[in-house]
């Protein structure tokens, strides 16, 4: 009788414990890289996520993340905190994303190389709380709250951001933007994409990427599933104002996969009108889990 209590009691301790769903996930990724400069051996992504979610008894879904990336220099440790009443949905952490780098990317389709990026601010944000909801059906919305430094800091700074994204019929259009405190220039960024069947095209926009006004980039990317894989190409310009200068990648290749296992090669070709034209081959592989 001793033993039955006693093992119902650990019970009433261990079940909290697994009454969310734990998920695994991550990636590795290395590349050869051979420029005009010379070659080299390089790491693209390597992290992994740990996953907690449940759903509560009033329908509402919370989830927890935590993100490791990791590099040659060491290990960075994000995390995320979601609960979606699906109305609105609340995130907050060091890995979620302002609102005018929501909806961005649309054009980033290349393994490696190309232009595409997200829209960034003069400062980095370190924590971000963020607001999404759906006012009618296909519309996204979103608004953030960001910090970019901790408490301790005095000099810390706010950056408040919104965001919009409405998708009909493989039609995708965004907008995004971002005001910085002791910013004159806010940093905006919109984005369209089209996708049927194995085809998709995306293009974007940056205007006064890191709060540098005229500082503008855009993107064009176009992306074919053959099936096994890729075939993908994406060309874009990054205009310097202060330096009257502006650099024009192209990257075009082909990837392959087999189940999660993911290779690639591709040329990419970066020309600045102030230096000679870098040529680079980039051949990498990929496994995600």
């Amino acid at each position: 009788m001793k033993k039955i209590i006693a093992a119902a009691v650990a019970a009433a301790f261990v079940a909290p414990v697994y009454a969310a769903d734990v998920t695994v996930s991550g990636d590795v990724e290395y590349f050869y890289k051979d420029t005009n400069a010379g070659e080299a051996f390089d790491s693209g992504d390597q992290d992994i996520k740990i996953t907690g979610s449940e759903t509560l008894s009033n329908g509402w879904s919370v989830s927890a993340a935590l993100e490791m990336d990791g590099n040659e220099d060491g290990l960075v440790s994000d995390s995320v905190f979601t609960i979606d009443t699906g109305v609105v949905s609340i995130s907050i952490g060091d890995a979620v994303d302002p609102a005018h780098q929501t909806y961005d990317e649309a054009s980033d389709v290349a393994e490696q190389g190309g232009t595409g990026g997200e829209a960034s601010t003069n400062t980095d944000p370190l924590h971000t709380l963020a607001v999404t909801l759906s006012p009618m059906e296909n519309l996204l919305v979103t608004a953030s709250r960001s910090t970019t430094n901790d408490d301790a800091d005095t000099t810390t700074l706010s950056i408040t951001a919104y965001a919009a994204q409405y998708s009909m019929s493989g039609f995708t259009l965004g907008y995004g933007v971002a005001e910085e405190q002791n910013q004159d220039t806010n940093v905006s960024t919109t984005s369209m994409s089209y996708g049927t069947g194995p085809f998709y095209i995306g293009y974007e926009s940056i205007s006064n990427e890191a709060n540098v006004i005229s500082d503008d980039i855009t993107n064009l990317g176009v992306k074919y599933n053959y099936g096994m894989g890729n075939l993908f190409y994406e060309a874009g310009e990054a205009k310097d104002a202060s330096a009257g200068t502006a650099t024009e990648t192209t990257a075009y290749g082909v990837s392959y996969n087999i189940g999660n296992l993911n290779s690639y090669i591709l040329q990419n070709s970066v020309e600045t009108s102030a230096t000679a034209t870098d040529n680079q081959t980039i051949i990498g592989v990929e496994y995600k889990f």
